[in-house]
């Protein structure tokens, strides 16, 4: 029995022992350490046992080294004034001495029990850099699972730190005034996708075309969705954040007087349709369908391919590089060289300042290549291989670094101006309560506090904009005007996508005005296809098959030629993805205002093995009355959105984010009829199936008004 009992004493200091080996050897405090190969990656320390840990990649260091995590002494570096420490301050250090690491480590410190939700503006990493504290922003999803996390390019010391409200809004403020300040009109590529999706649309006026790309290229100019998704590639997300861009830029353009002069010259004649639309919502200060509307027509024209290259080009290190703690780091170290008149220092210099960001430059050039690849089909192994262009993409964000640096040095005195305008906007956001943890929690969990913060900013332009800037339209004095804008804020936050809801709630409170109303019922006297229904042609790399109509879609795309995959071995011949989609019929009749609804679903079939990632959708739309062509959209559709409000976009689809993920959906949706004024009046309800790059099949329910 004691043999046995001596022998399981033995086996736990073993498993014990192991177990310390992965993590390195714990204090208990938070002080750890650990070999670190180069090969391999290495954890060290237990943040949810010992308050902290450390996460070094696998090529941080060029040899094995011992690494440290000690905990310094709270008194040899005080607090700033307006912080206080919630981790006793830790020290990094190898015995390579190596300053400026190879890949970025991550620093995970728990935080206490007493951080309320509240609280988590207010906290903030740390990074000594032997005078003062520079703060850095936290991650945003790691701090409300209870952890401070960073990445940083260095070893130093670092602390966990809650700063007092004005100081924490003081570094927003700054983040967010660097952002606009350094942040560049977009290309002449990226422009001309949008003219071109205009001219599609039938604004083709210069006056008026100009008016709505100044709205454009303001939103452009500073966007946090559209870097999100240019950092990642995604052209579909692009392509959509961009047909809401334009929707958005046409409907603020509607309050312009130029505008309305202009179009009444041209209405009527061969691009009327969009234009008439447009000057009908204005003018009865009917908003409820306008902005899914446009958003529909310009998906169906805008040149996704192309806008999605031109927007990840553009972007290169994009504006929210400032929410990067190596580059404020780096732009330190840049305020401390010698400079010209127009910002610029010497070669050896910027050799300084780029190795002191380390692993942080390499971080943002490796996700400028990534999303170049995604946006031109390729994998990021591809790209690497030519060194040609892994160069060039490599020193466009060096060069845009460059061009960040010295126009915010040079723009001194407007940077200062437009912190200041911002900590004034966020002094009243916390007054009214903006703020607080319930209403950030309407964004995305991990998206970080700086985008939220702009993001909030943005919302009370647009919400301004939609009634031609006239706040007195809010109340009679700033505290009223103020309290009711917070009011409409909170309002957009709840409505999410859906500005249907956002627009009647603003005429409820007597912010817009209320569409006027006719009285009759609506009649289905036929149903057909759209004759230009067409299968896209085979071609040497993939094959496709389009079949269906009247509520029941196929459509399929077949792998013909690949030289190898990248997901499993061989190549990917004869790898299919199939789509298989249905629509309920809609009823025989509808009153004059009643919601129409569709049972909708799409269900992929797709081969055990797959590589590619084509998509498919079902969507539904009802078109305005006499529509002359109702498969031809002028961007006054009406989509039809998920009943329940769960479904926030207007389409189903079968293809998600990340290799082979597909998934089945199934929705009601449903939209408003309108009214028609005489017997005989026409509207349809269009369902459309579109099988991605297999084309499209287009389906149409006609209606006849019958004045009751």
């Amino acid at each position: 029995m004691k043999r046995r009992l001596l022998s399981l004493i033995l086996t736990a200091i073993m498993l014990l022992s192991a177990m310390a080996g992965l993590t390195g050897c714990s204090s208990g405090d938070g002080s750890a350490s650990g070999k670190v190969s180069p090969k391999s990656e290495k954890k060290i320390g237990n943040a949810k046992r010992d308050g902290v840990e450390i996460v070094i990649p696998a090529g941080t260091f060029e040899k094995a080294v011992n690494v440290s995590i000690g905990i310094a002494d709270e008194n040899e570096i005080a607090a700033e004034d307006g912080a206080s420490y919630l981790f006793s301050p830790i020290e990094l250090t190898s015995d390579g001495g190596e300053h400026t690491l190879g890949e970025t480590v991550t620093v995970k410190i728990k935080l206490p029990k007493s951080v309320s939700e509240d609280d988590y503006l207010t906290i903030m990493g740390a990074y000594y850099n032997g005078e003062r504290w520079e703060y850095i922003l936290p991650d945003a999803k790691a701090i409300q699972n209870g952890y401070l996390q960073f990445g940083t390019p260095h070893f130093s010391r670092f602390a966990a730190v809650k700063l007092e409200k004005e100081k924490a809004l003081d570094k927003y403020a700054e983040t967010i005034a660097s952002q606009n300040v350094t942040g560049v009109q977009p290309s002449e590529e990226l422009t001309d996708c949008f003219t071109q999706t205009l001219d599609s649309l039938g604004f083709t006026d210069e006056t008026v075309q100009g008016i709505i790309m100044q709205k454009i290229t303001k939103e452009l100019h500073s966007s946090a969705a559209f870097i999100t998704n240019a950092k990642n590639g995604d052209i579909g997300d692009i392509a959509g954040q961009g047909a809401e861009l334009v929707a958005e830029a046409i409907l603020k353009s509607m309050n312009d007087k130029v505008v309305i002069e202009k179009l009444k010259t041209y209405a009527g004649g061969a691009t009327s349709g969009v234009v008439a639309a447009a000057l009908e919502l204005y003018e009865s200060g009917d908003y409820k369908e306008a902005s899914k509307e446009f958003v529909y027509a310009a998906l169906d024209v805008i040149p996704a391919a192309k806008l999605g290259k031109a927007v990840v080009e553009a972007t290169k290190a994009g504006v929210q590089m400032w929410q990067k703690y190596s580059v404020e780091c780096a732009y330190n170290i840049y305020l401390k060289e010698n400079k010209g008149s127009d910002g610029s220092v010497p070669d050896d210099s910027w050799l300084v300042i780029f190795n002191n960001m380390g692993s942080g430059l390499d971080f943002m050039q490796r996700e400028y290549r990534t999303a170049y690849a995604n946006a031109s089909g390729k994998t990021l192994k591809e790209i690497d291989a030519d060194k040609a262009l892994r160069d060039m993409l490599n020193n466009q964000i060096v060069n845009d670094i460059k061009r960040s640096f010295m126009t915010r040095y040079k723009n001194t005195s407007a940077f200062e101006t437009e912190k200041s305008r911002i900590k004034e906007m966020l002094a009243t956001f916390d007054k009214y309560g903006l703020l607080s943890w319930n209403k950030l929690l309407g964004f995305p969990v991990d998206m970080e506090f700086a985008s939220r913060i702009d993001s909030l900013m943005k919302i009370r332009e647009n919400i301004l904009n939609l009634v031609g800037g006239d706040r007195s339209v809010f109340g009679s004095n700033d505290d009223v005007i103020e309290g009711n804008l917070a009011e409409a804020i909170y309002k957009w936050l709840e409505c999410g996508k859906d500005r249907a809801k956002f627009y009647d709630w603003m005429r409820e409170k007597g912010y817009l005005f209320s569409p006027k109303e006719t009285i009759g019922y609506w009649k289905l006297v036929r149903s057909f296809e759209n004759p230009e229904n067409k299968v896209t042609p085979d071609d040497e790399y993939r094959s496709y098959s389009l079949s269906g109509g009247n509520g029941s879609y196929r459509s399929k795309v077949t792998v013909l030629w690949s030289s190898y995959s990248n997901y499993h071995d061989g190549d990917c011949v004869g790898e299919y993805v199939e789509a298989i989609a249905t629509s309920s019929q809609p009823k025989a009749e509808y009153a004059g205002g009643e919601k129409a609804t569709l049972d909708l679903s799409i269900i992929p079939n797709v081969s055990t093995e797959i590589c590619g990632h084509f998509d498919a959708s079902i969507s539904g739309v009802i078109t305005p009355v006499n529509h002359d062509r109702p498969f031809v959209s002028y961007g006054t559709n009406q989509s039809m959105y998920d009943i329940t409000e769960k479904h926030t976009r207007s389409y189903l689809w079968i293809a998600g984010d990340g290799h082979a993920n597909y998934f089945d959906m199934k929705v009601t949706v449903g939209g408003e009829m309108p009214s028609g004024s005489e017997n005989g009046d026409k509207v349809y309800i269009i369902v459309r199936f579109s099988g991605g790059l297999a084309g499209y099949i287009e389906t149409a329910y006609e209606y006849e008004w019958h004045k009751s």
